[in-house]
């Protein structure tokens, strides 16, 4: 099975902690259960490595319970943290270049950022249209709708750091786990994306 860099799971705390409080974080992780509660420990002390690999269902159990807990439990949170956490581990130079790039050349490169947080799946850009974008991701045991919420909020984050102020961006999943022979035999998801 695909894993995530533990850079995620450690985010997802943060995320947590800074957007909730610390009380709130502590109900979060007393309601995880068996493997994900052992391997985050308190939160505070969590043996969580940011270079680690670590399974998905770690990153996808404490998303949802973050969502439960803190939210109305219909994964807005998730879309949430992925924002949330996109490029918090770049400096400002990087965010200021994107600036400099468009919407094309941001899809196109991030098939190596991709590899930098999933040990799996193929990021495919297949391109742009006007004001619209459209990538697919292959192969990718780790897809569920929390970590496809989460990465439509990368997504989201990601062209808002490169198109700068205005409308936000509408970010969506249009195929979740589907099969197309042309494209091959393996399953996929896509994401599409708007912007004024």
């Amino acid at each position: 099975m695909a894993k995530i860099r533990g850079t995620s799971i450690l985010g997802t705390l943060r995320y947590a902690r800074e957007t909730f409080g610390e009380e709130a974080l502590r109900k979060v992780l007393a309601g995880l259960t068996g493997a994900a509660r052992g391997a985050l420990g308190d939160g505070a002390t969590t043996p969580i490595v940011t270079t680690g690999w670590y399974d998905c269902a770690l990153v996808s159990d404490l998303t949802r319970e973050i969502d439960r807990v803190c939210g109305r439990g219909d994964l807005a949170l998730a879309r949430a943290v992925g924002k949330y956490i996109a490029f918090q581990d770049v400096n400002r130079f990087f965010k200021w270049l994107l600036r400099l790039t468009g919407p094309a050349t941001l899809f196109s490169r991030a098939t190596s950022v991709w590899n930098n947080y999933y040990s799996g799946g193929r990021y495919v850009f297949e391109g742009t249209s006007g004001r619209r974008a459209s990538i697919r991701v292959e192969d990718w045991d780790c897809a569920d709708p929390v970590i496809c919420a989460r990465v439509q909020g990368w997504m989201e984050r990601a062209l808002e750091l490169t198109l700068g102020a205005g409308p936000r961006p509408v970010i969506r999943e249009t195929a979740h786990l589907a099969t197309d022979l042309a494209l091959g035999p393996g399953r996929f998801c896509r994401y599409e994306a708007e912007w004024s």
